[in-house]
């Protein structure tokens, strides 16, 4: 019998929050690798640490059933949902009075009987607010009196991860999928997970500001993450070229590559000369340049039309844009899409303009319908995921050779249909099996090597 592509844990996948229609493609990243995970036989839970109320919650979760994205409501537990239903393991965590004095507004969170559960600290105008260690006061069961307090956000996320930790059989192993959330998990302050715990953390994003070369600089918030990422059992990157590029400037760290999947066997009825986009109307998307090439291509292709799915506040001087260059009635801006299979299913081509990616999931997603990539050679993803075929690079940021290769595309013939069957045949080999098999090979490592937390001292 052949071993099974995850080794036998308790697995925790979590992320800050979990909204539909929210956060783009890394919700649905982070939904999917649920759903894979437990395909491939894990016990999987889906676990969120944002603070709404638990009607709100329940709506999530009974939306994404309805999407096909979660199994069960009760796949998808919240920490403020399990404090409101049983606080047993906040009290037990908790530290002994008295509060420690601080200046924060705070926010109390009520069971369904409008009993006060805790106290968070509300932190204003701190893009560092979730390593604050402003007290969370801890109610006793009748919510008439505090009873203690955790050590800021990281005390609460860590007392929830230990209890969840404690009432599992076997090992465990948290997958993080946020970084403000997996640095306050190993920060020096707060107090130590349990022992048993594994700390994967993925990443989903580029870690580099402009130019987005390699040795380009971080904003704060990449470069304060990286400092600590020695502290995980395993940093899992999205691409190769991704994970090289970090560790040519960070030593230490314990990673992986663990690609997004691709979809495959998925169908597509194109409309000759329709290219579609499927992304937010943000500048970092760059869609101005789809649309200034659009015009050139336009000369050749008389038919073609750029169809885009999303919205932002970019829209309107999209539409301007499109206007001025006299090609209004050919750029159709859809606004945001909640079933993208309906652009996919008439797709021609796909175009990605983006200065930055982590691994987006549309080009994937482009793959396992057949449809041919055009996209900038920017980091990462594009490059990595179109190594196996189905797509054309282009120098990034020119929108000539951009214009061009989608001519060539729509005009040459064959080549269109050529790029189609190798994209779905890069979409067979990048599948989910694959990425199960990644991720497994990621978590066998972390589970047989010591973990790089013991004996660390928290700070007083």
């Amino acid at each position: 019998m052949s071993e099974p592509a995850l080794p036998d844990a308790e697995y925790l996948v979590l992320a800050s929050r979990l909204i539909p229609d929210r956060d783009g493609g890394f919700t649905i990243s982070v939904l999917r690798r649920a759903l894979d995970m437990a395909a491939a036989g894990a016990r999987v839970r889906l676990l969120t640490v944002d603070p709404g109320d638990q009607a709100d919650h329940d709506r999530d979760r009974a939306e994404w059933v309805r999407r096909g994205l979660l199994g069960a409501p009760e796949d998808l537990r919240n920490l403020f949902d399990d404090a409101r239903t049983d606080a047993g393991w906040l009290r037990a965590a908790a530290l002994p009075l008295p509060v420690p004095a601080h200046d924060n507004d705070t926010r109390a969170i009520a069971d369904a009987a409008e009993r006060t559960v805790l106290d968070l600290p509300v932190i204003t105008g701190d893009p560092a607010w979730h390593l604050s260690q402003a007290p969370v006061v801890v109610w006793d069961a009748d919510g008439r009196e505090p009873v203690g307090w955790l050590p800021g956000f990281g005390g609460l996320y860590r007392a929830w991860l230990n209890a969840l930790a404690a009432a599992s059989v076997g090992p465990v192993v948290v997958v993080c999928e946020a970084r403000q959330v997996g640095e306050v998990l190993v920060a020096d302050a707060a107090p130590l997970l349990d022992g048993g715990i594994r700390l994967l953390h993925t990443t989903h994003a580029c870690h580099v500001l402009a130019p987005f070369t390699w040795d380009a600089p971080m904003d704060a918030a990449w470069t304060r993450w990286l400092d600590i990422a020695d502290r995980f059992d395993g940093v899992l990157w999205l691409t190769p070229s991704q994970q090289a590029d970090v560790e040519r400037r960070v030593s230490g760290i314990r990673s992986s590559v663990v690609p997004h999947p691709a979809p495959s066997g998925l169908t597509n009825d194109p409309v000759r000369g329709r290219i579609v986009m499927l992304n937010t109307l943000i500048p970092r998307k760059r869609v101005a340049d789809a649309v200034r090439a659009l015009a050139a291509v336009r000369v050749s292709v008389p038919h073609a039309e750029l169809h885009v799915y999303g919205d932002g506040p970019e829209r309107a001087a999209l539409a301007e844009l499109a206007e001025s260059l006299g090609i209004g009635d050919a750029v159709l801006l859809h606004g945001h899409a909640p079933d993208p299979e309906a652009a996919w299913a008439t797709a021609d081509l796909f175009v990605l303009t983006s200065t930055n990616e982590g691994q987006p999931l549309v080009l994937l997603e482009a793959l396992g319908h057949g449809v041919p990539v055009v996209s900038y050679d920017i980091p990462y993803g594009p490059r990595d995921t179109l190594a196996r075929g189905g797509g054309m690079l282009v120098p990034d940021g020119d929108v000539d050779a951009l214009a061009g290769a989608l001519t060539a595309l729509l005009t040459g013939p064959g080549v269109r249909e050529w790029l189609s069957d190798a994209g779905r045949s890069a979409a067979a080999a990048m599948d989910a099996a694959a990425s199960m098999r990644a991720l497994g090979a990621a978590a066998r490592s972390a589970l047989s090597s010591p973990s790089p937390r013991p004996g660390r001292v928290p700070s007083p």
